[in-house]
């Protein structure tokens, strides 16, 4: 009942009224987003991954997500993303199935998380997967390369590594043309890890005269697979390739040189390819042995791509020491933040997910060769080339092997967002 009110103040506050409604046109657009999006604000974006942060895994693993966060709090120094600083939250899982399923739930439904960017691990993720892709949740640059991540293509699941049967494929092509007429002898991880590189080396091998003459496995939180070496050494094996995470590789070719007196040569997985892998091996049983990257070393000291990521965790690490994990952990990071500038001002999740898909030639500061994804290619990560182990330090030799599934028009990269074209030469 307004007859005690008088109308003049009812028109004042109706006027009140339309002229705030007036003063916000100007940002309707993101005041939609803000509240429509969850995880996104006016001056936020959270993103979330879950990850061993404890207990033994963490030791190999967390500097990944170290890499990741002292990168994104470089972007939030430089001002954010269109004005949005980017708040990583990170759950710890533990390296177990059950404890990600935990993590995952609460980074979705209590924290509100936007994307999912470089969760880790193939029987963790595989409890989170199927969860986020039903949510709608980006989830993005895995760290990890089993198959079944990026084929068949899902609208929000990105890869990070290179896809583990590809990898297999090539490493066993090197072992077909340098280990001729050889006997070889097999270590895998006792799940889709292992499944997948393990199809990819069969696959390298096909047409060759190199005979598979043992297979060994292991479970993925058994780090010591001294018996397994021994096996394979009493099946009088000439060459050993072996699909295994760093502790157990490292294992592997300790008990090799130093238990057994084995001179046997070795073939790894590029996720060997760790600075873990050879303080637990020891430099001098790791030597000459052969694996592949996707990415800068952090040896590359006179790059400028690797002199920024160690003046970074310099300055955002936190104590955390500059390393090849803490490298691919803002190498993916980055490839985040393209995404997230691709997406436009106006964030959505379908938004950063088309912003991806566009990424054509793309340079990051660590890449080798240029990235480029597309509806129907989700894989960031489709080169390698073959390293060697020397004097401590993974040394490269030969040239880049490009499986790109989306050329682009440039052939290489000269160093952040230079890529480089055919008709440039090098």
């Amino acid at each position: 009942m307004l007859s005690g009110f008088p109308r003049r103040f009812l028109f004042a506050a109706i006027l009140l009224s339309g002229l705030l409604l007036l003063s916000c046109g100007g940002n309707e657009e993101a005041s939609k987003t803000a509240e429509n999006v969850p995880g996104v604000t006016d001056t936020e974006i959270i993103l979330g991954a879950h990850y061993p942060l404890s207990q033994t895994p963490a030791a190999a693993y967390a500097p990944i997500v170290y890499g990741a966060r002292a990168y994104f709090d470089y972007i939030n120094s430089q001002g954010g993303v269109y004005g949005r600083k980017i708040r990583y939250i990170v759950g710890d899982d533990h390296y177990n199935p059950a404890d990600a399923l935990e993590a995952t739930r609460k980074l979705v439904e209590q924290d509100h998380v936007f994307a999912m960017v470089l969760n880790m691990g193939e029987s963790t993720h595989s409890t989170v997967y199927k969860y986020l892709e039903e949510q709608g949740i980006p989830d993005l640059f895995l760290s990890s390369g089993i198959v079944k991540w990026t084929y068949p293509v899902v609208h929000t699941r990105f890869g990070g590594n290179p896809d583990y049967e590809t990898e297999g494929k090539l490493l066993g092509q090197y072992i077909a043309e340098n280990f001729k007429g050889k006997k070889l002898g097999l270590l895998v991880q006792n799940d889709e890890f292992g499944v997948d590189g393990e199809r990819g080396l069969r696959m390298g091998l096909e047409g060759s005269d190199v005979e598979i003459a043992a297979r060994e496995t292991y479970e993925s939180t058994q780090w010591d697979v001294t018996a397994q070496t021994q096996r394979l050494k009493n099946a009088g094996v000439d060459v050993v390739a072996a699909y295994a995470i760093p502790p157990p590789a490292a294992s592997m070719v300790k008990a090799a040189r130093e238990l057994l007196n084995w001179d046997v040569p070795f073939v790894v997985t590029g996720v060997v390819v760790t600075d873990i892998f050879t303080q637990l091996a020891g430099a001098q049983n790791a030597e000459g042995v052969i694996s592949v990257v996707f990415g800068k070393q952090i040896y590359q000291t006179d790059d400028p791509g690797v002199q920024k990521h160690i003046q970074i965790m310099k300055d955002f690490g936190q104590g955390t020491e500059a390393s090849n994990f803490t490298l691919f952990g803002a190498a993916q990071a980055e490839a985040a933040v393209k995404g997230l500038q691709a997406a436009g001002p106006n964030l959505t999740r379908e938004g950063l997910i088309s912003g991806l898909e566009s990424i054509r030639d793309w340079c990051c500061s660590l890449c080798i060769l240029p990235i480029n994804l597309s509806p129907t290619d989700h894989r960031g990560s489709e080169m390698e080339e073959f390293v060697r182990m020397e004097s401590g330090k993974w040394v490269v030799v030969g040239e880049p092997i490009d499986f790109e599934s989306t050329p682009g028009k440039a052939i290489g990269c000269k160093g952040e967002n230079q890529p480089i074209y055919a008709d440039e030469g090098e």
